[in-house]
């Protein structure tokens, strides 16, 4: 017994030991395997640290590392949800992947906020068509997050530079700083529309990459303003940028004064040693800070964006600990940095939704002649009736009445059908493109297009040039990621194809090109200015490369009408000021574009809505759009490629160029009311609410805010008219302006009196509100003047 208890024990220990032994053999295959899995490794970064903003392009990045056996070349696939239409679309990407072989590959992704549920990331060998899906090792998917209302990008030598910023917040701003390296800049301009504000400080540029440093200065000519300083390592930081910059460095030099930040609250930044600044000469722009004598900021507007020179270094004390910082950076920074304004809206920088409905209106397909196919309805009636009956009654062959009645009736049914269905039978196309002049060469150009087909299937559309662009949503979607490919984006180098499969018979399919710089100078509209009596005569020459027709002026809910003019044509219109309205929802397109009446056919429905579209984008009967004069103008050159073949293609452009908001009339500046649109700077009212009019509703409290004067640099403003819309007496008197010369808070009428002592640094206008109990106001409008230096 003995015996077996002891040879059952050896063999329950044999069959531990060999099951210990197959459960490490297992362990041992299970690790081999899992360390020399096939796939391709990704690692996936999305915006900037993660950071993007809603309706705004941003950078994807994936590094793809290539852990099979064999070189791969084939399409990288990125599915993403378009939240606001619910529509899914791919972005598309030719990649070759050797083996072993880290590849980084940067998409541009519209802005939203991107999750594992809405997006989903794929490589296909050879192509998508092929169905041969590669293994992805790691994150399938791009994670995504919004930053505030404003952001500041921040490439400097000391990662923590404007870090005091932020504080900011606490008085109404809404600020995020973004920390970054040279590797996070993009080649393509559209990427860095999640940055406000990107400052460059004591950092070498010049071995910057070419492209990275061309999508900088684009991003600024498209509208992005641009901080160049560091001190002593100015002339560094400037190296790659001397072509946009405002000051050339020639040395360094001590600072001992103070820097007055704001002589209301007296704000200052207060230098306990010598602070070492640098000093050069001015290429171009406005000292927008100087300290005795010495230039510390000077702004140069490119395009439609602006380049700040800062003489001294952020980083370094005492402008990084001092409580003055932050005050100061946001009076220089003020247009893209500001505290938010009560009743602001958040405006997407594109006008994708408001072309959605433009863009479904093609002028090649007309509805069906209504005349013609009642006369066809009449004639088969009176053919199918009397007519055969009367010639089968003669012939005595009535009974084939029974198979010519349906005959005929199919053969009219297809003549109407085919009549009807004229404008269906081919492919068409058609455009509306804006195109913004900066009326200083430079031009940028945005829109949407559409495609008819009348067979449907595969249709394709190619455009000889890269673009940021989205589709607009169809009926078929299902309002969750679509993993179908029925609609693609192929980006490449030099060109972009967008992609719909399964398209029903009879179809249009439309997309959203982005804002980009236009390659070509297209010239510009050449403005001039004359004082007649109490008004304005504007002077229009037409400097573009082509005619233009409905030219106007568009000023505070007025349009003043100049014609049409033909390259090289002038043509005159009068502001008249009193007919201004303060805000509001401006119906221009109506003013230019009356509705036709009757049965007469609109033909200027696209231009009327256009207009319309763009000129209140901004607006929502709170913020006015900003002067402009405009044009329209059609051509049929097919701009691209419908499934191989240029085709008849409607174009539309929208012209616009924006009026200085002062009009120079000889040596005299002139700005009239209303223009200049005052920002609220410090509120500690109990109520301030707005109501989308212009009007405010306020109560026990103060509120301070300021106008900004055009080119106070170049002109010597001398008089100032300050009008209390509906002649509130109430306000009048609550109403204080502040006095730079005494440094006291005085009467409006004192202002208008003796304006210079007011206008602070001959820049701006400073005034507060102290209300008592409740009242409702309008932001009062001033009109300043002034001689051109």
């Amino acid at each position: 017994m003995n015996r077996i208890r002891t040879k059952g024990k050896q063999a329950a220990a044999l069959a531990v030991f060999f099951s210990m032994l197959t459960a490490l053999l297992a362990f041992n295959g299970v690790a081999k395997a899992a360390a020399e899995e096939s796939g391709i490794l990704v690692n996936v970064s999305a915006g900037f640290k993660g950071y993007m903003k809603q309706n705004e392009w941003y950078p994807v990045k994936l590094t793809l590392t290539n852990a099979t056996e064999e070189d791969l070349k084939g399409e990288l696939v990125i599915s993403h949800l378009l939240q606001n239409t619910q529509a899914s679309s791919d972005i598309v990407i030719p990649a070759v992947l050797p083996v072993g072989t880290a590849i980084t590959v940067t998409a541009s992704l519209p802005g939203e906020v991107l999750n594992k549920s809405n997006s989903k990331i794929r490589f296909y060998k050879d192509s998508f068509k092929s169905g041969n899906n590669v293994k992805l090792i790691g994150n399938d998917y791009i994670s995504s997050k919004t930053a505030n209302t404003h952001t500041i990008g921040v490439l400097s030598r000391d990662p923590d530079t404007l870090n005091f910023m932020p504080s900011l917040n606490q008085k109404g701003y809404d600020i995020t700083v973004i920390p970054l390296v040279q590797g996070d800049l993009p080649t393509n301009a559209a990427l860095l529309n999640s940055l406000d504000v990107l400052v460059i400080n004591d950092t070498a540029t010049a071995s910057f990459d070419e492209q990275a440093l061309k999508a900088v200065k684009d991003w600024v000519r498209l509208g992005g303003k641009l901080v160049l300083s560091g001190g002593v390592g100015y002339a560094k930081t400037a190296e790659g940028f001397m072509d946009i910059a405002p000051v050339e460095a020639t040395g360094t030099s001590q600072m001992t004064n103070p820097i007055t930040v704001n002589a209301a609250d007296q704000t200052v930044i207060k230098l306990n040693s010598p602070v070492t600044v640098s000093v050069g000469t001015v290429i171009e722009g406005e000292i927008e800070q100087a300290e005795g004598g010495l230039p510390l900021a000077v702004s140069r507007e490119i395009g439609f964006g602006t380049v700040i020179y800062v003489a001294f270094d952020p980083s370094l004390e005492p402008f990084s600990t001092s409580a003055g910082s932050a005050a100061l950076w946001a009076n220089l920074l003020q247009t893209s940095i500001m505290p938010i304004q009560p009743g602001a809206i958040s405006n997407a920088s594109d006008m994708f939704w408001n072309l959605n409905n433009v863009i479904d209106q093609f002028p090649s397909i007309n509805p069906p002649n209504l005349t013609l196919l009642i006369v066809m309805f009449v004639l088969y009636m009176f053919v199918v009736a009397p007519l055969l009956y009367f010639i089968m009654s003669k012939t005595d062959r009535r009974e084939w009445l029974w198979w010519l009645i349906p005959t005929t009736a199919v053969i009219v049914g297809i003549s109407i059908f085919y009549i009807g269905a004229e404008d269906k039978r081919t492919k068409s196309a058609h455009t509306i493109e804006i195109i913004e002049l900066t009326g200083h060469g430079d031009a940028v150009r945005s829109g949407a297009a559409a495609v008819f087909v009348p067979a449907g299937g595969t249709v394709k559309a190619d455009f000889e040039e890269p673009l940021n662009t989205k589709p607009y949503s169809n009926n078929f979607d299902n309002y969750m990621l679509a993993l179908d490919g029925k609609t693609q984006a192929v980006v490449r180098n030099e060109s972009t194809s967008m992609i719909w499969r399964e398209v029903p018979y009879w179809s249009t399919r439309k997309l959203w090109l982005d804002r980009r710089m236009m390659e070509s100078d297209p010239g510009q509209m050449t403005l001039t200015y004359k004082r007649v009596n109490n008004d304005l005569e504007v002077s229009a020459k037409n400097d573009t490369d082509t005619d233009l027709s409905h030219v106007a002026v568009l000023i505070k809910g007025q349009a003043f009408k100049i014609g049409d003019l033909k390259r090289g044509e002038s043509g005159t219109a009068s502001i008249i000021s009193s007919t201004m309205q303060q805000s509001g929802y401006y119906p221009y397109g109506q003013l230019l574009f009356p509705y036709p009446s009757g049965r007469t056919k609109d033909t200027f429905n696209r231009e009327r809505s256009l207009l319309d579209s763009y000129a209140n984008q901004n607006n929502g009967g709170i913020v006015s759009s900003n002067p402009m004069i405009v044009g329209f103008s059609t051509d049929h050159e097919p701009s691209f490629k419908v499934n191989g073949d240029r085709i008849k293609t409607d174009n539309l452009k929208f012209w616009i160029q924006t009026l200085e908001t002062a009009f120079i009339d000889g040596n005299r500046s002139i700005v009239p009311a209303g223009i200049i649109q005052p920002v609220i700077k410090q509120n500690s009212l109990q109520r301030l609410e707005n109501y989308g009019n212009g009007i405010y509703s306020i109560s026990d409290g103060e509120l301070m805010f300021e106008y900004r004067l055009p080119n106070s640099s170049k002109v010597a403003y001398d008089k100032l008219d300050i009008t209390i819309m509906n002649g509130s007496t109430q306000l009048t008197n609550m109403l204080a302006v502040w006095n730079e010369k005494t440094a006291q808070w005085s009467t409006v009428q004192s202002a208008m009196a003796a304006p210079k002592e007011f206008f602070v640094g001959n820049e701006i206008l400073r005034m507060k509100v102290t209300a008592t109990g409740s009242l409702e106001m309008s932001m009062p409008l001033i009109a300043v003047e002034g001689e051109v230096q």
